[in-house]
């Protein structure tokens, strides 16, 4: 960690300044409150006189950056600080925004951008992020950023792959994979590098060596990915090849060999040259207009450069997205090679009746047909029209065409001429036309874009604020286009001025309007044009706060059938009002542009009532719900140990249901932002019931997948609507699920709180249920502090609430854990017998999650008894269904399991490599217990094979984790551990083991 100003690193001050520092860079822009930072300093056992030197920390940290020229770097802001600092002024900040645009040019298709833009973020890497700062929650997030940047790597690795670039990949590679030899993606990468380098041989060698990597060190095979990808390059298969991004080829326009003469006598006839003026500032569309032109082409002699018949091209997008500007640039451009004219209508403004004729009438005036000559049906003028187009070079541009319009009687019957037309619905109907869609620009593009209209001095400036105002304009170009007209005609104006104005979202669509753009009269004009089923859906959708949303919410929002309300949705996708989204091994999923809401949410406090709106908000809320329990449901074999309230369910269909979830943990995952979202959302609507509930339900994906902070967000904001609500049993259900997360993280001081609050108001409002759930965890703790008594009592209490309350999987967990007292008291057997029926429990509920958990106890029984086989049969299926489950915590405590079997098969290398990887996920995922016992074991490893140095570092940060986390029984073994090596120390042997290291070490609980 580094404060640079110009070529000058600046003395950061002593340990704890440095603490304070890098937590506050960790959270740059939001703010940390002084329990944090006293926690990320002492741990579990701060001074009496901690407030008072954070402040002094603070303080000194103020001058230090006053010396720099940043006064107001560090504000006061309660609950703690908040240092605010530009993106591009902190180098984790401005990694995470590369890596960003970087998968936006992806999504745009333009890899070759990506993977620049990645090479730029990854050059910002210096070394170990925070080396040197001697805090656990600093090193925790250090950890998490070591992990973007190795996802950076392996992004820039796939994308440089499809480049073509596999020999300059090959050595990389090789290296990483040394490095990182338990990620699998980097084996598939080099597998694929050496094959397209013409190196099958060495391909299949190194797939015979992650064979062996995963064999030896896991216990089981590779992913199904890694072996299609092995006996695809066995086959030689062509689908191998490189995917090589080259640029389309840009077809100059030809200069025309001649132009026809007037004719001689008569009236003169005009040729149409109707085109619009084309705007000279363009912009962030240059590659379509290269395709454009070059699928329009005409040679010397006039004949296509590509393709036969007559050449359509449709351009497609959003309403402000640039379709006219493109189609009339590319006229333009192509005027050259249509001689005989150019004819154009901009269709946004006819009136929809008969405006086929209309129109063809237009045109047949425009080509010198007057008067009288003009017929009177549309099928006749349209023979006269296609009969005066005939062997003419000419160019249509149509603009604007509402989906409703007669289009084929406008197309000329001739291959000499060129259609263009823009549309907001992609015309996929119209035969033989090459569809052009336009996205939203991104950042860069938008940039340029402001750039042209205000003055690269002024964008240099005050970059920050212009990426500010490109992000609030949305990558839209019509706003785009506004905005920068605005600021060049206000030379006087601050762009962070305007960025403040555009902040406030309810005002944001006044502020796009300039001398007759208007950003909020487009947007009108193409909703005027839809169904009144479709407005009112778009209109409902702004409610939607996720991210992105899946089709069945459009059934909820419209309290309708699933297929019905596809439709509609499905409507307003080709009318370009909703994106669709798609993520691997997904359904699509569906967005709103940000502008595009705040239309429809105006749209929408116009024309609904408030208990419209609250009704249909209610119905999404509480289908969240309905499916976050049904997964819940799947996940654990029944409903079983979760409480829930009496909040309505809106429930589909059970077909629909059971499509829509498939795999419970895939689903999970995918859900997660909107999970979280519609927390947020049920508490701001007052649906405290709703709200607890659901937060309660999702913990079954936080606690899987080690979600601490989510889980802890959703936990605290349905406390706060229970609270405000007065809902007791609420406040206690949130109470317990706070408790429970304390006790993941091994706080037990703060688990305790928790427990026994969460205990006092379910005794009192009557719900035993809640009491047992509680009683259990609260045993839990007992245990890890050695209170036998305490513990064997809750547990028993707890169990008779479970088998009252049919809840098997709860009794299940509670015989797992009597298991382990069992086992501590020397009693194998009566252990074996406890975790028998605790197995027989899931197998009969297919409750995969706790039957991988009660086969993890199953091992530490068989390595406490010497049957080495059988335990390393148990914690491979361990392994397999903690992966099949997505489950991330499992996953760890099963690797640390394995890597305690491998030393004791006398196995020290590889024990000491899976015990490695161990620590860096506990330490990633927040595990602190695992990663405490982790470094308890390494150290004892050491030790053993002669490594006195590396093994007293292990045992003394073991020891310091043990003591904050108040475990007391592993911190007597880390002191006795450690008091053996100092026996050792006046004469450290080089090599051999040291004597009587040779304790054998239980599996984590």
């Amino acid at each position: 960690m580094e404060l640079i100003n110009g070529d000058r690193s600046l003395n950061l001050g002593g340990a704890r300044q440095r603490i304070v520092l890098a937590v506050l860079g960790l959270n740059i822009n939001r703010v940390v409150p002084v329990g944090q930072l006293i926690d990320a300093v002492w741990g579990n056992d701060p001074p009496t006189t901690a407030r008072s030197q954070i402040q002094i920390c603070i303080s000194a940290l103020r001058r230090l950056f006053e010396d720099v020229g940043r006064p107001q770097a560090i504000s006061t802001r309660p609950p703690g600080y908040l240092l605010q600092l530009d993106t591009t002024d902190v180098d984790s900040l401005h990694f995470a925004a590369l890596v960003a645009e970087a998968r936006r040019q992806v999504d745009a298709g333009t890899k070759a951008d990506a993977a620049r833009t990645l090479r730029t973020a990854l050059a910002l890497w210096r070394g170990d992020p925070l080396s040197g700062v001697a805090s656990d929650q600093v090193q925790r997030a250090a950890t998490v950023l070591a992990e973007q940047r190795l996802a950076a790597v392996e992004e820039r690795i796939q994308l440089d792959l499809e480049l073509g670039a596999h020999q300059e990949t090959v050595s990389e590679l090789q290296g990483l994979v040394g490095e990182h030899p338990l990620r699998e993606r980097l084996h598939t990468f080099l597998m694929l590098a050496l094959y397209r380098c013409g190196r099958q041989a060495d391909a299949l060698k190194a797939a015979r060596h992650a064979r062996t990597v995963f064999a030896d060190e896991l216990g089981l095979d590779p992913s199904e990915e890694l072996q299609r990808l092995e006996r695809a390059i066995l086959q030689r298969d062509p689908a191998l090849g490189t995917t090589d991004e080259r640029p389309p080829a840009v077809v100059p326009p030809p200069t025309p060999k001649w132009t026809p003469p007037p004719p001689r006598g008569g009236p003169m006839v005009v040729l149409p040259r109707q085109l619009p003026a084309s705007i000279t500032d363009f912009v962030g569309r240059e590659r379509q207009l290269d395709r454009i032109c070059r699928l329009l082409a005409r040679d010397s002699d006039g004949d296509q450069v590509t393709g036969h018949g007559m050449p359509i091209v449709v351009i497609s997008g959003m309403a402000g997205v640039g379709k006219s500007s493109l189609a009339i640039r590319a006229a333009h451009e192509l005027s050259d090679q249509y001689p005989d004219g150019q004819l154009y209508a901009d269709l946004r403004s006819w009136d929809r009746q008969d405006h086929t004729a209309k129109l063809l009438a237009r045109f047949l005036r425009a080509l010198g047909i007057t008067g009288s000559a003009i017929p009177d049906g549309m099928e006749e003028r349209g023979e006269l029209y296609r009969s005066m187009l005939f062997g003419k070079r000419l160019l249509l541009v149509l603009d604007d065409v509402p989906p409703d319009i007669q289009l084929l009687p406008l197309l000329p019957g001739s291959s000499s001429c060129a259609v263009i037309i823009t549309s907001r619905v992609r015309l996929t109907g119209l035969p033989g036309a090459r569809l052009v869609d336009l996205e939203l620009f991104d950042l860069a593009q938008s940039l340029e874009m402001l750039t042209a209209l205000v003055g690269p001095d002024r964008v240099a400036a005050s970059r920050d604020d212009a990426a500010e105002l490109a992000t609030l304009c949305g990558g839209l170009p019509l706003a785009l286009r506004i905005t920068g007209a605005r600021l060049a005609s206000r030379p006087h104006w601050r762009l962070g001025g305007l960025v403040h104005r555009l902040r406030d979202e309810a005002k944001r669509l006044d502020e796009f309007v300039h001398h007759g753009l208007e950003l909020r009269s487009n947007m009108e004009l193409a909703y005027r044009g839809l169904g009144a089923a479709a407005q009112r859906l778009l209109r409902l959708c702004s409610m939607m706060r996720a991210p992105d949303f899946p089709s069945w919410t459009a059934a909820a929002l419209l309290d309708s059938s699933t297929f019905e309300a596809e439709d509609i949705l499905e409507g307003l996708v080709d009318a370009q009002f909703v994106d669709t989204v798609q993520y691997p091994d997904a359904a699509p999923r569906y967005r709103l542009h940000d502008l595009i809401r705040v239309y429809a949410a105006e749209k929408l406090a116009e024309t609904e009532t408030d208990e419209e709106r609250t009704a249909a908000l209610s119905r999404v809320l509480s289908g969240w719900l309905a499916l976050a329990e049904e997964a819940h449901r799947s996940t654990y074999g029944g409903n079983y140990t979760t409480l829930h309230g009496t909040a309505p369910r809106w429930i589909m269909d059970h077909a629909d249901a059971v499509a829509y979830l498939g795999d419970p943990a895939h689903w999970w995952e995918t859900e997660r932002r909107a999970l979280i979202v519609a927390v947020r959302q049920s508490a701001d609507a007052g649906l405290a019931e709703l709200c607890w509930d659901l937060a309660l339900t999702s913990v079954s994906l936080f606690e899987s997948k080690g979600y601490f902070d989510d889980w802890r967000e959703c936990t605290t904001t349905a406390y706060g609507a229970a609270e405000r609500a007065g809902n007791r049993v609420g406040m206690a259900a949130m109470r317990y699920s706070m408790g429970t997360l304390h006790m993941f993280q091994t706080r037990l001081a703060d688990a305790d709180a928790c427990f026994g609050t969460a205990l006092e108001i379910f005794t009192a409002e009557g719900v035993e249920y809640g009491g047992g759930l509680v009683l259990r965890n609260a045993a839990h703790i007992d245990r890890l502090r050695g209170d036998t008594a305490s513990m064997l009592a809750k547990y028993a209490r707890s169990l008779e609430i479970m088998r009252r309350a049919g809840d098997r999987i709860g009794e299940a967990h509670i015989m797992r854990s009597l298991a382990q007292h069992r086992m501590d008291d020397g009693d194998h057997r009566g252990a074996i017998d406890l975790l028998d029926q605790a197995l027989t429990i899931c197998r009969e509920t297919g409750c995969l999650r706790v039957e991988a958990q009660v086969t993890h106890r199953f091992a530490e029984v068989y390595l406490a008894t010497d049957q080495i086989e059988l335990a390393r049969q148990a914690l491979h299926r361990v392994l397999r269904i903690v992966r099949d489950t997505g489950d991330r915590i499992g996953e760890t405590h099963a690797l640390y399991g394995l890597g305690l079997l491998r030393h004791r098969e006398g196995r020290p290398d590889n024990a000491t490599m899976i015990l490695t990887h161990t620590l860096e996920r506990a330490r990633q995922l927040g595990e602190r217990l695992v990663e405490a016992r982790a470094r308890y074991s390494l150290g004892e490893i050491a030790l053993a094979t002669g490594r006195l140095t590396a093994g007293v570092a292990h045992l003394r940060a073991a020891r310091e984790l043990f003591e904050q986390l108040g475990s007391t029984v592993w911190h007597e073994r880390a002191c006795s551990l450690l008091a053996e090596a100092a026996l050792l120390s006046d004469d450290p042997p080089d090599d051999g083991a040291a004597p009587g290291l040779t304790r054998q070490i239980p599996l984590p609980a």
